[in-house]
């Protein structure tokens, strides 16, 4: 155990939300207002520590603070809900560690107790001053702890100077933008604003021009920053030592100061410069992003789907695994941009942008014909493209000859929903015909299917038919099933033949699109692997409806759930941004990794989260997201990402190695912005 909670001290006490507080006015003797006093154990110690709680009602809300000898720290988040009461404590030193406090009133008596973290169960009883209380809990709290903690002289002259409020930037290297905040000093202590959000300073401290003290910044686990630099006039600059997350630059102007802003007058090896770049370092967050472009989205009929013979559920069976799309499929998909208006010249023309602009390259090797190429079958029963595609075999062989590969549409029904001629009956002859064109993608569409394939059997038994059919064809034809996601089709696809499945129905180009579908995928990750993967919808990049961050955060997202990279964007229209975003080899890298495990969400506060993935060289990917409206900090610890020891931290989309780092990791992120990293041994 740490020498910390050897002497007694604490921890960072995270509560489990409680009701709304009691009314101010109760009585005492129903409510916490007042002073208690008591001791507080742990199961790992040999002696109780003696302790006061002091709680306030005012303004809405209970606040309070804990002093034990000389030390006075603040408690947060408290809350009262009828007898029962929780609250944070955070307790600066080094390391800062945690508990977790709650309990009840019984009268005069509180008792609380902690979960078991690591270092032993935590518990705390007091009672209300003025109150009889047992031997056992006499206060032993030297009467100096019941006033305010003494200021010797260097620190008293420091409230004088930094009484007030400062306008600030807190920046760290591998960002874009600074983190705007606010500085309020109030005698030692301070707080520093960032939009809703307001965050302790602890060990105000002054020595001459020097400044030193310590943010904390709460969340799972909560974040400290220990800042140490210089005063000079009005102005404050201060940098962070690299505690394992990066070295963080602070500087701040009082506020009304009409002065210029400062030029840093730090060391150079506490200012970090970022590569290739002429600003100072600043906040933890994505690269410059492309700017957006904007194409109308086709409409899609529904027409009314024929009812025809299904397959016989009884005759479900495991396929084996074919041994295809051991990485997740790369490619460009002609639904999102063009509908059914396509015809030979227009794929032509995407398989020549994909090949032009270098995407062929970065591994986007299969152009997808969705729905519109069916025409109508001859005497004998075969499958023919319609009018608009007069040559399939021909089509085939000129994607082929751009180093690409050939995907296509078919329905699981007699008809689909665009009304085109579906494979229902034809399965086994449809799979000969497709593999004389040379396809090498099927994607099967259950589009209008509820009425022929109404559970989950009927449905499994139509995927392992057409799967077993392309395996009797003679070619390798990688199998991509689509009926959104119904009868939680991750747990069953693989079993069908299938090597990648639609989780969810079709995405839309907007935010709120693209993160229902893929922080939504959180669970399905045993369900996915090499030759097998869950499918949340096709890239967004370029389509003109979302800002570059929030192309960025699909992307890093994306890749971290070993998602299929299908672009949905117009390939033979493009910006330079827009393919500079989509040829990211480190991103693509993340996304193809040959170890094939898909991440999963290891922590979530409010609206941030992260997201990680082992991969195969030892590394970890780990993906850093603010999908809320406010700039906040998003933290994960080394126990969240299931790692241990020190990380080389690598921002993959500055190509930049940032820091070594240790136990922990945290970044600022604006709204609706993201961070992917590699952490390497």
């Amino acid at each position: 155990m740490s020498p910390l909670l050897r002497i007694g001290l604490w921890v960072v006490v995270v509560l489990t939300a409680i009701s709304p507080l009691r009314s101010a006015d109760a009585a005492a003797e129903s409510g916490f207002e007042g002073q208690w006093t008591g001791e507080q154990a742990n199961s790992d110690q040999p002696a109780p520590t003696a302790a006061i709680l002091i709680f306030t009602q005012g303004a809405g809300a209970l606040t309070g603070i804990l002093r034990m000898d000389a030390d006075e720290l603040p408690l947060f988040d408290v809350k009262e809900s009828g007898t029962s009461l929780s609250f944070t404590l955070v307790i600066p030193g080094s390391p800062y560690v945690s508990v977790h406090y709650a309990g009840a009133r019984a009268g005069d008596e509180i008792r609380l107790v902690s979960s078991e973290e690591g270092h032993g169960i935590f518990t705390m009883t007091a009672h209300r001053d003025g109150q009889t209380q047992t031997a056992s809990l006499q206060p032993v709290i030297p009467s100096a702890a019941l006033a305010p903690p003494p200021i010797g002289d260097t620190a008293s002259a420091l409230p004088r100077v930094l009484e007030g409020r400062w306008a600030a930037q807190q920046a760290s290297p591998g960002s874009a933008a600074p983190i705007e905040a606010a500085l309020v000093f109030t005698g030692n202590r301070g707080t520093m604003h960032v939009g809703a959000d307001d965050w302790p300073l602890f060990d105000v401290k002054e020595t001459g021009t020097s400044i030193a003290f310590t943010l904390v910044i709460p969340g799972a686990p909560y974040v400290t920053i220990h800042y140490s630099g210089v005063l000079t006039g009005d102005g404050l600059e201060l940098a962070s030592l690299d505690e394992g997350q990066g070295i963080f630059t602070l500087t701040a102007r009082r506020a009304g100061s009409m002065e210029a802003p400062l030029a840093s007058t730090l060391a150079p090896s506490l200012v970090p410069a970022l590569p290739g770049r002429n600003e100072p370092p600043v906040a933890l967050l994505t690269p410059p992003p492309p700017p957006p472009e904007a194409f109308p989205a086709p409409p899609r009929a529904l027409p009314a789907v024929p009812m025809v013979p299904t397959p016989s559920a009884s005759s479900s069976r495991e396929v084996a695994p074919n041994n295809l799309a051991q990485t997740p499929p790369m490619g460009w998909a002609s639904r999102e941009k063009l509908g059914t208006d396509i015809d030979d010249d227009v794929i032509r023309q995407a398989a020549e942008g994909l090949d032009e602009a270098g995407l062929r390259t970065a591994g986007y090797v299969t152009v997808e014909i969705d729905d519109g190429w069916q025409g109508m079958r001859d005497a004998k029963g075969a499958l023919r493209g319609n009018e608009k595609f007069p040559d399939m075999k021909a089509l085939g062989d000129y994607i082929h000859s751009k180093g690409l590969k050939f995907g296509l549409q078919t329905s699981a029904v007699a008809k689909s929903c665009n009304g085109f001629e579906g494979s229902l009956g034809h399965e086994a002859q449809d799979a000969e015909t497709f593999a004389s064109w040379g396809v090498d993608y099927l994607i099967y569409d259950m589009c209008g299917a509820d009425g022929i394939y109404g559970t989950r059997a009927e449905q499994r038994a139509a995927f392992e038919k057409m799967a077993a059919a392309l395996r009797a064809s003679g070619r390798e034809i990688a199998l991509a099933i689509s009926q959104n996601g119904a009868f939680d089709v991750a747990q069953w696809g693989a079993k069908t033949g299938a090597n990648l499945w639609r989780t969810g129905r079709d995405l839309e180009p907007d935010w709120q699109s693209i993160t229902e579908a893929g922080f939504g995928q959180n669970g399905k990750e045993a369900f996915a692997g090499p030759g097998h993967w869950n499918d949340p919808g096709l890239l967004q990049t370029g389509n003109g409806a979302m800002t570059p961050d929030e192309y960025r955060t699909q992307l890093n997202l994306w890749a971290v759930l070993a998602a299929p990279f299908m672009l949905g964007n117009d390939v033979r229209i493009m910006t330079r941004e827009t393919v500079s975003a989509l040829t990211n080899a480190e991103v693509i890298a993340i996304d193809q990794d040959p170890l094939g495990r898909q991440g999963k969400r290891v922590s979530q506060n409010g609206a941030t989260e992260v997201w990680a993935r082992p991969l195969a060289d030892g590394s970890t990917a780990a993906a850093f997201f603010n999908r809320g409206d406010q700039s906040a900090a998003v933290a994960v610890s080394w126990q969240q990402l299931g790692i241990d020891g020190p990380r080389h931290v690598r921002d993959l989309w500055w190509h930049q190695n940032l820091s070594t780092a240790n136990q922990r990791y945290v970044v600022f992120l604006t709204p609706h912005t993201s961070l992917l990293v590699r952490m390497s041994p």
